[in-house]
């Protein structure tokens, strides 16, 4: 089994280096002729919150460990701490696609909001009872992993629209 410290220190690195290339989407996403759309703003601050979720859960796992607390406790800490966060994310992302405008050329479809609604539902639960019942490494990462790629998402789609109004 791969070992956990190593693992999170790995995700520490992503976050870092995703976050600092969130600069470059500003940059980038700098227009003379208009300012940032509102889904353009809503992607900004998703990425930029799923990228410190991570780094700050791994690095309170990281400290957790670190201090000698049992590594089934540090699970379920960081499992219940993700899932408050994300419930909020979630809950907030699925109140401002609902009033969100609807005309926006750059809005996803509702299949796909859908989709990563459910999927995020899903970690959930699966965070949930990682800190109420398994109290295991790999629901934990698998979260984690989850908001690496949501961020991934939010920084390819605002890649796309900053070169196409570039």
């Amino acid at each position: 089994m791969p070992d956990p410290v190593e693992t999170l220190r790995i995700l520490v690195e992503a976050s870092v280096a995703m976050a600092g290339f969130s600069g470059v989407v500003v940059v980038f996403g700098r227009r003379a002729e208009r300012e940032w759309s509102q889904i353009e703003r809503a992607r900004l601050a998703n990425l930029l919150t799923t990228r410190f979720s991570v780094l700050f859960l791994s690095l309170t796992a990281l400290v957790l460990l670190h201090a000698g607390t049992d590594p089934k406790i540090t699970w379920r800490i960081g499992s219940a701490t993700w899932s408050i966060i994300a419930t909020y994310v979630v809950v907030l992302t699925a109140r401002r696609a609902a009033q969100g405008p609807r005309d926006d050329p750059e809005l996803p479809n509702a299949a796909w909001i859908v989709l990563l609604l459910v999927l995020s539902g899903a970690f959930v639960l699966l965070s949930v009872a990682n800190a109420v019942t398994m109290s295991e490494f790999w629901p934990f990462l698998a979260a984690l992993v989850w908001l690496f790629a949501l961020a991934c998402y939010s920084f390819t789609r605002l890649l796309l629209v900053a070169g196409r109004s570039s």
